[in-house]
């Protein structure tokens, strides 16, 4: 199962001083090894992981950078393309939902073929279902 994680819950294992980083880090550590499960995040992420990390939480640049190369060897980053653009662009003018920004990663999350997206955004919550993609909590 491809199982595609969101900025929210990839900061939560980068920086465990993150109120929700408890409950993402605690799921993670108990689903990683299973070898049916293949771990996704948005490549489109890392800039906001180093941005987040660095000039809002202060944490060392080197650290940092040494810290997301290792979430990228174990979580597979997944490159947006132009087609997650249209297609997120659909949606998002078909009012299926109306963050443009969380569109674009949930249509690069079902181009990967993700069964599960897993996030702490209410917004995402509440929409449960995206294609043939469930978006659930940890």
């Amino acid at each position: 199962m491809k199982i595609f994680l969101d900025a929210n819950i990839c900061l939560d294992l980068l920086d465990t001083t993150r109120p929700t980083s408890k409950r993402s880090v605690a799921w993670y550590l108990a689903n990683k090894d299973n070898e049916d499960y293949e771990f996704f995040f948005s490549a489109d992420f890392i800039t906001t992981f180093y941005y987040v990390l660095t000039e809002k939480r202060k944490h060392d640049a080197k650290e940092t950078l040494h810290a997301i190369d290792m979430l990228s060897d174990e979580i597979t980053p997944q490159y947006l393309t132009h087609i997650d653009f249209h297609n997120a662009k659909e949606y998002f003018f078909n009012d299926v939902f109306e963050d443009f920004e969380d569109l674009l990663i949930l249509s690069s999350a079902s181009r990967a073929d993700s069964s599960q997206f897993i996030t702490n955004d209410k917004k995402l919550l509440k929409l449960s279902h995206f294609q043939n993609i469930n978006i659930v909590a940890p």
